[in-house]
C-alpha cells in the first residue's frame, strides 16, 4: 500500500509541473494577470504620437488582382477596392497569416472613419500625390509567389508577369 502511494506521490508531483508548464508555453494559462498585478497602473500615459500630425500615405489604386484577388479569386476584378467590400481576413488560412502586414495596412488606410478617428491615427490615406509623406504600394507580392509559383521551374508564371 505505502508502495502505491509512493507511485502517485511521484507521479503527481511530476505531472502537476508539466501540465502548468504546458499550459503557459500554450498561452492558455494567464500568468501575467495572477502575478504581476502588484505592478502600478500607467494611468497619465500619452499617446505616442505626441501630438505630431499623422503620416499622410498615397495608396495607389491597383486592380484587385494584385493585392485582394489573390486572397479572394471571385473578387471582380474591374472593382475598386473600398473599406466597404475588401474581403474579410480569413483567420483560419494557414501560411497566408504571414501576409498579413500588406492586407492590414491596405485595409486601415481604406478605412476613413469620423475626424475625431482620423486625428488619432499614426497614417491616414491622402487622394493628392503632392500632398503625400510617402507612398504605399498596395501589391501582395510575396501572397502573389505563393500563389501563382509551385515550384521553382515555372518562374515564367503570372506572377513575373504581374509583377512587370
Amino acid at each position: 500500500m505505502q508502495k502505491s502511494i509512493n507511485r502517485t506521490l511521484v507521479c503527481l508531483s511530476l505531472c502537476i509541473p508539466l501540465l502548468f508548464g504546458s499550459l503557459l508555453l500554450a498561452g492558455t494559462l494567464d500568468y501575467k494577470s495572477q502575478f504581476l498585478s502588484f505592478i502600478p497602473q500607467l494611468n497619465n500615459v500619452g499617446s505616442c504620437r505626441g501630438g505630431s500630425p499623422p503620416l499622410r500615405v498615397y495608396m495607389y489604386d491597383l486592380p484587385p488582382r494584385f493585392n485582394v484577388g489573390l486572397m479572394d479569386p471571385n473578387f471582380p476584378d474591374n472593382a475598386l477596392v473600398t473599406a466597404e467590400n475588401i474581403p474579410a481576413w480569413r483567420w483560419n488560412d494557414g501560411l497566408r497569416k504571414q501576409h498579413s502586414v500588406e492586407y492590414w495596412m491596405m485595409a486601415s488606410l481604406l478605412y476613413e472613419g469620423s475626424d475625431e478617428f482620423w486625428l488619432s491615427r499614426e497614417a491616414v490615406r491622402v487622394l493628392d500625390p503632392d500632398s503625400a509623406d510617402v507612398f504605399f504600394v498596395p501589391f501582395f507580392s510575396s501572397l502573389s509567389f505563393n500563389v501563382h509559383v509551385r515550384n521553382m521551374a515555372e518562374l515564367n508564371t503570372v506572377d513575373e508577369k504581374l509583377q512587370e
